[in-house]
């Protein structure tokens, strides 16, 4: 495989990343309004380990665990930054 099939087939992939992103954060937003009106703090440490649980038992490459559970790390690292921001309002 070349390179640039290579990176258009990544291109694809972030294509779909990207909209999934958009839609996951769309999510987010209506949990910070559930949190912000019952009170509750942005960050829940047992719900995090418990995604990245999930993500380490679907993910059938062992060797790539750790990097995707990282990614899935700063995706929630974002996500209460985000959280947070629409709690200020």
């Amino acid at each position: 495989m070349e390179l640039e099939e290579c990176r258009e087939q990544i291109d694809v992939i972030d294509k779909k990343l990207t909209q999934l992103l958009e839609q996951r954060m769309a999510i987010v937003a209506r949990v910070a309004e559930y949190k912000e009106l019952h009170h509750m703090d942005v960050y829940d440490p047992k719900r995090e380990i418990a995604v990245l649980d999930k993500i380490a038992i679907r993910i059938k490459n062992e060797k790539l665990i750790p990097h995707i559970k990282q990614i899935y790390t700063c995706i929630m690292n974002e996500s209460k930054k985000y959280e947070r921001k629409r709690m200020e309002r």
